[in-house]
């Protein structure tokens, strides 16, 4: 029989892969967030602009470093299918 399982991640996860897309893209929702509101408390002016200067770029270096690796990976995953799906079907030879 053939796969026709076109957006699922490595079988031992069980998750199709738009669900995966959308836990990243509400994982960036919440740090834009953070940043929403890191900028609304600099704003206030009570806190040391230096110092929030700092969280502001480990926040942000944060977001990268996430993204970058599980993007990665999902790359990964979408050139295993690109592969598997270029392939032709396996069609059964009828027999003479």
């Amino acid at each position: 029989m053939a796969d026709t399982d076109f957006s699922s991640v490595p079988k031992s996860s069980g998750v199709p892969k738009p669900q995966v897309y959308d836990l990243i893209n509400r994982l960036n929702a919440a740090f834009a967030r953070v940043h929403r509101n890191m900028e609304a408390l600099e704003a206030v002016g009570i806190f040391d602009p230096l110092m929030m200067q700092v969280l502001n770029r480990q926040h942000e270096q944060l977001r990268a470093g996430v993204n970058y690796h599980l993007l990665g990976a999902m790359r990964r995953i979408e050139e295993r299918d690109r592969q598997r799906f270029a392939q032709p079907p396996n069609e059964e030879i009828p027999s003479p």
